[in-house]
């Protein structure tokens, strides 16, 4: 029995430790800016989009910053430094 509770602790840490890769694969897959530009991940409660719980911004375009609940549904908008506005 105790080979068996240890076999299932082995397993799970296994698991965990997928689940844990996928998730760091997934947020390297973001774009990543080129100079002169930026992009912010506005986040949504659900897929609908409705309601805006967090954002975060990142790249060349001044300070990097982040508010809120940064998970689940996302836009990402990219912004060239300059005019300020969306491509």
């Amino acid at each position: 029995m105790f080979r068996f509770q240890r076999l299932s602790k082995k397993k799970l840490s296994l698991a965990l430790f997928a689940a844990i890769a996928i998730v760091s694969f997934a947020a390297a897959a973001l774009p990543y800016p080129n100079p002169g530009e930026g992009y912010i991940q506005t986040y949504y409660s659900d897929a609908a989009r409705t309601q805006v719980i967090g954002e975060r911004s990142y790249g060349h375009c001044g300070e990097s910053f982040y508010w809120g609940i940064l998970r689940g549904y996302f836009t990402l908008t990219k912004i060239t430094c300059g005019t300020g506005s969306p491509d």
